[in-house]
C-alpha cells in the first residue's frame, strides 16, 4: 500500500502558470490545522487519503479536441477522503495536481493512502 511520503518544505506556486495559480487560489486554500477545499474546510487530521485520477474524456476526434484544445492538454481530479466525504478538486493540470499533492504531503500530520498515478509525488509504503 503507497503512503504520501511527507516533505519538510511548504511548496510554492513558482511553476504554475498564472492562470493555474488563479483557478487553484479560489479553490485550494491551504493552512497549518486545515485545508479550503472548493468553499468546504477539512481539517488536515482527518484525511486518510489522496487519490488522483486521470480526467475521463469521450474518445474520437471530439475527445482529442476538448482534451488538447479547450482543456489545454491531460487533466486530473485530486480527492481527498475523510470518513464517509470527499472534497474533489477537478480538471487540474499536472503541475497543478503537483502541487496540492505536495501541499498536503508537507501539512498532513500522519500518513495517508496515496491512489494515482507514478510521479505525482513521493511515495512511502509506510
Amino acid at each position: 500500500m503507497a503512503y504520501l511520503q511527507r516533505i519538510n518544505y511548504r511548496p510554492n506556486m513558482d511553476a504554475l502558470a498564472e492562470k493555474e495559480r488563479d483557478s487553484l487560489t479560489s479553490k485550494f486554500d491551504p493552512g497549518s490545522t486545515d485545508v479550503i477545499i472548493n468553499g468546504d474546510t477539512v481539517r488536515w487530521e482527518i484525511i486518510e487519503e489522496i487519490e488522483v485520477a486521470t480526467a475521463a474524456r469521450s474518445g474520437g476526434l471530439a475527445g482529442w479536441f476538448v482534451k488538447n484544445m479547450v482543456m489545454g492538454g491531460e487533466r486530473y481530479h485530486v480527492a481527498f477522503y475523510f470518513g464517509r466525504e470527499e472534497a474533489v478538486l477537478i480538471n487540474l493540470t499536472l503541475s497543478a495536481a503537483q502541487y496540492v499533492v505536495s501541499t498536503a504531503a508537507y501539512y498532513l500530520p500522519k500518513p495517508v493512502q496515496y491512489t494515482g498515478p507514478d510521479g505525482i509525488a513521493a511515495l512511502s509504503e509506510v
